[in-house]
């Protein structure tokens, strides 16, 4: 009750209210997460990046079956906002309003989140290097969604592949696995930034072929460690968001309503865990090329004089395959990076020098650059030594000021807070939903 009454009244402040009610529930009574949970089919999404855009898909592939789910549309997805979302589905009496639920986890909240809710299955997107100054290592995250998937052995985990620190969680769990990737890639050898050795003996491993980042058919020479077969596969990519996917049956052409090879890859992993849930393959393909993206994620604005994108970048993968998708982009074009270091970003933005922030000499119809944010300053010094030129705004009056007259498709590119920032600000200008509508 407490929750509900908080909730209740930080909304009608405008404020989001998304963690603080379930934090103070939990004070109260610290079972009310395994309370909430009981009679929940609970389908749950953690990894890296693809979180918030991987929940909406399988929310929206849930509903496509006719299966009435909640989940953290917001994005708060450590244990007090999961805690919130839950309260708010239950009754007085503890039951549950909806009987199934997506929910979006944060790798280091999963050992509390998945042994208070027992996941009917879990999908992990990926595990890439990420706000290292709180994990220290890409294996501390890996480890505790392990110990998490370990609490609960009977929860079906879907596993990508491709990645090799991801796919080593098989390792370490007792859970049954459906294993889902591309079984092709244009690239030869991972790209910059991105840790190419064995999780298991630490040699350099071998590719037949790598889709982005370190993904890709590895296998290890000198232990043995290779890429698992996959159950769900993405056979082809073709142009304009079309690929061919097969779920053990037979192959069947589909289209991501997203840009990217990443969005490809979100799509893999929801086709496993829907797969995992029991529904049926063309409800989620019907999701994947229609829904609409979570707030910061693909956004689109009307900004300018040719309209604005949105697209969250918050690690050197994350970056990279950003600016892969933008350069596909032939029209005229302005890129906006705004980063901040604040806690929820990662104060450690050593990935700033990791990322291949070269491509954008190799864009084309690239008219202007400019950079804000806590840290302007480094981001145009990193382009700097990319020789790539910029203009530094120091705050968003002035950027908006100046982006109100752009010409070009303008492409926001912002790390975690800065994107509540800019986004909020963009709300306030030119209207739209708060991000936990």
């Amino acid at each position: 009750m407490v929750c509900k009454i908080t909730h209740g009244i930080l909304r009608l402040l405008n404020k989001g209210g998304t963690a603080l009610p379930g934090k103070l529930a939990l004070k109260i009574c610290p079972e009310v997460l395994e309370l909430t949970a009981r009679g929940v089919s609970t389908l749950m999404i953690t990894g890296t990046n693809g979180k918030t855009t991987s929940a909406r898909m399988a929310e929206t592939a849930l509903g496509n079956a006719g299966l009435d789910a909640f989940s953290n549309r917001s994005g708060a997805n450590l244990i007090g906002g999961i805690a919130c979302e839950f309260i708010e589905n239950a009754s007085i009496f503890m039951r549950p309003k909806k009987k199934w639920a997506v929910i979006e986890c944060d790798e280091a909240a999963a050992r509390r989140v998945f042994r208070a809710t027992k996941p009917k299955a879990v999908l992990v997107t990926n595990l890439f290097k990420d706000q290292l100054d709180r994990y220290g290592t890409v294996t501390t995250p890996r480890d505790a969604i392990a110990q998490g998937l370990g609490a609960t052995p009977e929860t079906l985990v879907c596993l990508n592949a491709d990645c090799p620190m991801a796919a080593s969680i098989a390792d370490k769990v007792p859970n049954k696995v459906l294993w889902y990737g591309l079984s092709a890639g244009d690239k030869l050898s991972p790209e910059s930034g991105e840790e190419s050795r064995c999780v298991n003996c630490g040699a350099k491993l071998e590719y037949d072929y790598v889709t982005y980042a370190n993904l890709g058919g590895f296998r290890c020479p000198k232990c043995g460690t290779r890429r698992h077969e996959t159950l769900v596969t993405v056979s082809d990519v073709l142009a304009d968001g079309c690929f061919v996917i097969s779920d053990g049956a037979e192959k069947t052409l589909a289209e991501c309503a997203l840009p990217g090879l990443y969005n490809i890859y979100n799509a893999a992993g929801v086709t496993a865990l829907m797969t995992a849930a029991g529904v049926e393959l063309r409800y989620t393909l019907k999701a994947v090329s229609s829904f609409e993206c979570g707030f910061g994620r693909m956004e689109k604005f009307a900004l300018g004089k040719a309209g604005a994108r949105m697209i969250l970048i918050k690690n050197a993968a994350a970056a990279d395959q950003t600016l892969d998708t933008i350069r596909s982009d032939k029209s005229a074009k302005s890129l906006v990076f705004v980063i901040n270091d604040r806690p929820a970003d990662g104060t450690d933005i050593s990935w700033l020098d990791d990322a291949d922030f070269g491509a954008l000499r190799r864009m084309r119809n690239l008219k202007n650059v400019y950079c804000t944010g806590d840290r302007a300053e480094t981001m145009a010094q990193r382009l700097e030594r990319e020789s790539v030129g910029c203009e530094t705004i120091s705050n968003y009056a002035q950027l908006f000021k100046r982006l109100r007259d752009e010409d070009a498709f303008i492409y926001i590119l912002p790390t975690y807070t800065a994107m509540l920032e800019v986004r909020q600000e963009l709300i306030r200008r030119l209207g739209g939903k708060n991000f936990w509508e």
